[in-house]
């Protein structure tokens, strides 16, 4: 499996308000949900280059709905990654893929550790909000179409933790992981993960996919001890800042 496989997965479980196809890019509108929803990304994820024309017309679109130059750039694709740096954009947050074995992976969380839920809880919101995850991420996790879940985790018996997975045709991914400062460093974490892909197992999922940036050492640790492998990478280019 490649990051390109991975493309289609990134795009169903954490969807965009709207998207165009414009030449060879789809052009979305991120509807204030982040650079994942907002970026302008090859359509053809094995795709690996586009035309300064084509470049321009993205950027213009953008323009259109409010959003500034921003595109997602996969690991294969230097020759797009190499126009759009010779246009200034600035290269921002390298994100690492990462996939488990679903079945290795899952395990039921300890009583009254973890919970799955949907709608998710009001102090699950609370979590998020206290991690920047806001309204418009929220708004993203409604979007879903396929199976989803939510996931509250508690430790010592008070609210802790929360995050978000769905699926698309057999592969989760996990996103909006948000664990409160004072509850880190608890296993609360790796429980959650674990529980998350229980639940994916259980709707028959294979894989298991969480996306983690290249700075967060700590997050890279524990996936590598719950036995994630990196596959590919993606970055974004946008405006300098």
């Amino acid at each position: 499996m490649l990051i390109a496989d991975l493309a289609p997965v990134i795009a169903a479980t954490w969807p965009p308000a709207a998207a165009a196809a414009l030449g060879p890019f789809t052009i979305p509108d991120g509807a204030g949900g982040g650079q994942r929803v907002s970026a302008a990304r090859l359509t053809d994820p094995q795709a690996t280059d586009a035309t300064e024309a084509e470049i321009d017309a993205a950027i213009a679109t953008l323009a259109k709905i409010g959003q500034p130059p921003l595109f997602m750039v996969l690991d294969h694709q230097a020759a797009l990654d190499t126009r759009l740096a010779a246009r200034g954009l600035a290269l921002r947050d390298t994100t690492l893929a990462l996939v488990a074995d679903c079945t290795t992976l899952a395990e039921p969380p300890p009583p009254v550790t973890c919970f799955a839920t949907w709608p998710p809880l009001a102090i699950q919101t609370e979590i998020w909000a206290a991690g920047g995850i806001g309204p418009a991420r929220l708004g993203v996790m409604e979007r879903t179409t396929g199976p989803r879940m939510s996931f509250f985790g508690r430790v010592n018996d008070r609210p802790a933790g929360t995050a978000f997975a769905a699926i698309h045709d057999d592969t989760a991914m996990l996103h909006a992981l948000e664990i409160l400062p004072q509850h880190r460093r608890k296993g609360l974490g790796r429980i959650m993960m674990r529980a998350a892909a229980d639940w994916a197992r259980e709707q028959g999922a294979a894989r298991f996919v969480t996306l983690v940036t290249g700075e967060n050492r700590p997050a890279q640790g524990l996936y590598a001890s719950l036995g994630f492998t990196a596959v590919g990478e993606y970055h974004y280019r946008s405006q300098p800042a």
